[in-house]
């Protein structure tokens, strides 16, 4: 059976929340449009001399000494991550709740259960995308993307079978 149409405006919900953030973060240059009157001066360009300012208490730490590690494509992959985690748990719970998936092993047949052990795994995968990404490694996204192929595939199953 096909998911709902609210199962798919919330997934699609989900993956806006997640995404809009990383796309604001974007460093583009802003363009300054020529004025129609060439009477209008120019703003003042930046000076050469780079300005020394520390970073807040609450910023120093690994992240805030300058790492190109989590950039945005390490938030897009990861997000969509424990955005398939979630719409996994909730697709999986409402077919074991339907009677249609009894599948599931005893110990995660709840809701929370199912959150209580998919969570932290997407913690970890992602602990071990930022080292691998942080060493160098080309696939460093490679752990995240089949934890969530392995997501969309059960989810997809388990909407599939949602009566």
């Amino acid at each position: 059976m096909k998911p709902s149409r609210t199962q798919l405006l919330l997934l699609i919900a989900c993956v806006f929340v997640i995404a809009v953030p990383v796309v604001a973060q974007t460093s583009t240059p802003p363009v300054i449009v020529a004025a129609a009157s060439p009477s209008m001066p120019l703003p003042d360009a930046p000076s050469a001399q780079q300005r020394r300012t520390s970073a807040p208490p609450s910023a120093i730490g690994p992240i805030g000494q300058g790492d190109v590690v989590m950039d945005q494509h390490f938030m897009l992959v990861n997000g969509l991550m424990f955005t398939s985690s979630i719409a996994n748990v909730e697709l999986t719970t409402r077919c074991f709740n339907s009677g249609a998936c009894s599948a599931l092993p005893g110990p995660l047949r709840s809701r929370g259960a199912l959150y209580g052990m998919g969570l932290p795994i997407d913690l970890g995968v992602t602990v071990l995308g930022y080292h691998l990404k942080r060493s160098g490694h080309r696939w460093w996204f490679v752990p995240a993307a089949a934890v969530t192929a392995g997501n969309v595939v059960y989810g997809i199953h388990a909407a599939r079978h949602i009566r």
